[in-house]
Formats: C-alpha cells, structure tokens, sequence
C-alpha cells in the first residue's frame, strides 16, 4: 500500500513539470504544425513520458547510473525540439539547457527538506517506546510521514521551478518569435553552470565507505543546507542574469528608436527651412505678377503686327512660372506638405519613372493630430514605401513603381492610407501584427512602424497593414 502511495505522489510533479515546460518553451518558439490542436502541449506530454522512460531504463541507483539518467533527459529533449519546434538552432539548446538546469537546481534546493522528515522519524522512532501500544502503529506513523516529506519536498521543487520559469517568461521581451542570436551565450552561462553542478552532485552522491553504499548527505550532513544554498543562488543567477540583459537589450532598441526620431526632426526641420524658401519664392513670382501683368497690357497696345512673335513668347514664359507654381503639394498644412513633398523628391530621384500621387491627401482644421505626430506618421510611412519601390525594381527592373497618399474620414476617425507598389514579399510577426523587416539589422530597422502605432494609439486610434498581390496598404486611423 505504501509503495502504491509512494509511486502515486510521483506523478503530480512529472504533470507539473510538464505544465512548467510546456509555458516556458511555448513562449519562446513555435510548433511547426500549428494546425493541430493543443500543439503546445505536446512537449509537456514529452517530457512526462522521457521521466517515466528515464525511471524505468536508469533505476539503478549508482552514480554513473545517475549522470547518464541526466544525459538521456537532455538529449532526447533537445532531439524532440529541433524536430518539433520552428527557430534556430540556438534557441532550441538555449531552452533545453535553460529548463534542464532550472529544474535540477530546484530539485536540489527541494531534495535537502528531505532531512527536516529524516530528522522527524529518527526522533519518532527513538521515543517509540514510550506511548506506542504497537510496532504496527509505529511503522504507519512512520510511513505516512515519510509520504508527507515526499509530497512537501515535490511541492518545494514546484514552486522554484514554476518562479524560475514564470520570472525567466515574464521577461522575455520578445521582438521575434523563434530565434535567439549570440546574445545566447550570456543567458547560458548560468544555466550551463546549474547543469555542472547538478552532473557533480550526481557523481558524489552515493559513497562507498568500508564497502558500504554511503548516501552523501549522510556523510556530510551539512550539505543539507550548502548544496541548497548554491542550487538557490543559481536559480537567482539564471533569473536575474536573463532579466538584466532583457533589460539592456530593451534599453538599446529605446536608444535606436530614439535616435531615429532624432534623425526624423532634423529632416522635418530641413524640409521646414526647404519649404519656407520655397513660399518665399512663390510669393516673391506672386509680386512679380504685377509687373508681368503692367508688361502685357502694354505690348497688347502696342498696334504693330511684328510685336506679335515677342506677344507669344512672353505668354510662354508666364505658363511655364505658373506650372512651375502648381506642382508644389497641397495638402492644408504646411508639415505635411514639406514632409511629402520632400520626400516624393527623394522619391523620384532614386526610383527612375515612379509614379507620386498626393491629390487625394487633405488635411483640414478638424483633424488635430500634432505637427510632430504628424510628421513622423508620414516620414516613416513614406520611407518605407520608398524602400519598398527600390527593392521591387532591384528584383524587377520593369515593374510598375507608384506611391499614393490618400485620406478621408469615416464617421469621427480620419483615416489616412499609403498605398505602394512592392515585389510581393511579406511577412508578418504573430504577435505584433508587423511585417518582419528585410534587413539584417532588425534591432535598428522595423521602429519606424512601431513609431506609427505609438502615434495612431495616442489619438484613440489605430494602425493596419494591408497586402493585396503586389500592393502593400499602410493605413493609420486617428479620431478626428
């Protein structure tokens, strides 16, 4: 009945291990078939049955026999992962590695209360005779707190392991699902230091004094508190180490973003100080009208027919200023018109024969979206329409290249849509909902959308990013 009870109060923690794995791994990477139902789970299902099969192929007791129950655990779980999970090959030995360590130093920091219940027995048994009616009753006594040590320890060991990995998750600032970079090595450090302590406890466990099989706690009882100890600040050391460079990395993506709303301002002031020259000029033509108006009606007068040619000419002359006038952008405001029509002059220039369209792009007194907000709305969108015309003609010389602004409300939210010709290619991150950028430098490229968001969700809005063939649809929503 006891070993029953015994072999029963086993199986909770391999469940709850399997809970812990399943919402660490889950976080971090995806299942390649993520059509199946509960596909999450699978790797906790995994992970139970690797348990049961190690307790039953390494039941031996001796200490290489604990070591390579270790090493079967580990290997058979990372197979699993690179034939399961999506990533690179760097993420699957970071979170084999990172759980097989959390959980053997919770075991350990649990395995040493195992004393407390030792200590509680040896002292029952030693007042047995006084009280006890029967050796019957002695033996039940000492039987069901022998289960209670076991299922106080096993919830000890849960706990560590279940804050561990809900600490390690919680800080998981996760920018791309399924792949981890160099930046490996500094998570790992800990967790593979967790591994080698818990692979030497494992050698030293079992002593063999006068030819006898020596339990190492027994041996040096104050291992009891050092080797829980160290499992502890471990634990502490994987948690916090991944928590600080979490924190450093989102640090650094704060720094690139703000350097590039830096670089933004500075171009918005540039197109400020280019647009200011530029109405200087238009009012500088619109004082010259005058004079050019006072120059026709006196040619007009003028009776000789051989004044007619100079008539023509000078008629000419006038059309061609006013062209010039009217191709500047309209947009009814002056941000947004130095902003686009800068950048549609960068535009043509880098993209031989595009095609820039802004007529259906207004701006009224009702919209009150701030200068700043506005700009950078409109200075990232731009640009990445920009590079995505530039990429599509690399790919096809003789494609199509075009970029369209356009706006227009709907009820009380002012919509305002960037619309671009692109080679077709696009993917979206799954929690975000972003496009995953093209370029190797993803922690610097890729702001300027989450930039449009930030402004969009500031005026009760929201922003969509719409893929139809090879037409790419930016679409920012305000309240108006």
């Amino acid at each position: 009945m006891v070993d029953y009870i015994m072999r029963m109060l086993s199986i909770p923690p391999y469940l709850f291990e399997g809970y812990c794995i399943q919402f660490l791994f889950g976080r971090f990477a995806e299942p390649k078939l993520r059509g199946l139902r509960n596909a999450q789970w699978i790797v906790g299902i995994v992970w139970i049955l690797i348990r049961i099969a190690n307790r039953v192929l390494f039941h031996e007791t001796d200490n290489v026999t604990l070591v390579v129950g270790l090493v079967f655990n580990t290997a058979i779980l990372f197979l699993f992962c690179v034939g399961w999970y999506k990533g690179n090959i760097l993420l699957k030995i970071f979170l084999v590695i990172q759980f097989i360590s959390l959980r053997e130093l919770a075991f350990l920091a649990g395995y040493s209360f195992l004393y407390i219940g030792s200590s509680l027995i040896d002292i029952l048994v030693y007042r047995a005779g006084d009280g006890m009616k029967s050796a019957e009753c002695l033996l039940m006594a000492v039987n069901v707190l022998s289960c209670f040590s076991i299922a106080f320890v096993a919830a000890i060991e849960g706990v560590l392991l279940f804050a561990s990995v809900r600490r390690i998750v919680k800080s998981y600032r996760c920018r791309e699902k399924g792949r981890i970079e160099k930046e490996v090595v500094f998570y790992l450090l800990p967790a593979v230091a967790g591994v080698l302590v818990a692979v030497l406890v494992r050698l030293l466990m079992i002593t063999v004094t006068d030819g006898v099989p020596v339990l190492l706690y027994n041996k040096h009882p104050a291992l009891y508190l050092i080797i829980p100890m160290i499992a502890l600040v471990l634990l502490g050391a994987i948690v916090f180490s991944f928590r600080i460079y979490q924190n450093m990395a989102a640090l650094q993506e704060e720094r690139a973003e703000k350097i590039i709303l830096e670089n933004q301002i500075t171009q918005m002031q540039s197109s400020m100080v280019e647009m200011e020259h530029l109405y200087d000029g238009i009012r500088s033509v619109k004082h010259d009208m005058k004079n050019h108006m006072a120059v026709l009606q006196n040619l007009i007068r003028k009776k000789y027919s051989g004044e007619d040619e100079e008539i023509r000419q000078y008629f000419e002359g006038m059309y061609q200023s006013v062209e010039q006038l009217d191709n500047r952008v309209h947009t009814g405001n002056a941000v947004s018109d130095a902003v686009v029509g800068s950048k549609f002059r960068y535009a043509a220039k880098k993209v031989k024969g595009i095609k820039l369209d802004a007529r259906g792009f207004m701006l009224s007194d009702a919209v009150t979206i701030k200068a700043y907000d506005m700009g950078v709305i409109l200075n990232n969108g731009l640009d990445n329409a920009i590079e995505a015309c530039m990429r599509m003609r690399e790919k096809q010389p003789d494609a199509e290249a075009y970029i369209t602004i356009r706006s227009f409300r709907a009820k009380n939210m002012f919509f305002i849509e960037i619309e671009n010709s692109f080679d077709g290619m696009a993917l979206f991150n799954k929690d975000s909902g972003l496009p995953i950028s093209t370029k190797e430098d993803k922690e610097v490229h890729g702001i300027g959308l989450k930039n449009i968001k930030k402004c969009a969700v500031k005026y009760g809005g929201d922003m969509d990013c719409i893929v139809k063939g090879n037409r790419f649809i930016l679409s920012v929503m305000v309240k108006s």
